[in-house]
């Protein structure tokens, strides 16, 4: 690993691993009350910002396909 690398990890909290733990589970379709009781979230609610942040990651790369075939023509 590389000086940069490490410098990159030492400022990562727990809560961003947390946040990518629970944007992949719901991105390869773990049931959200599965992710929510390995998350240890008392509120579904609170479980759910993660579908919204995999949502906007979806409209993310949708968007960056059409422009790569408009691109094209």
């Amino acid at each position: 690993m590389t000086e940069t690398e490490r410098r990159h990890f030492a400022r990562l909290s727990p809560d961003a691993f947390r946040h990518t733990f629970g944007t992949q589970s719901v991105a390869t379709e773990v049931p959200l009350d599965v992710v929510q009781q390995l998350l240890g979230h008392a509120s579904l609610k609170t479980t759910s910002m993660y579908v919204t942040a995999e949502q906007r990651m979806r409209w993310r790369e949708l968007a960056k396909y059409h422009a790569r075939l408009a691109a094209e023509d």
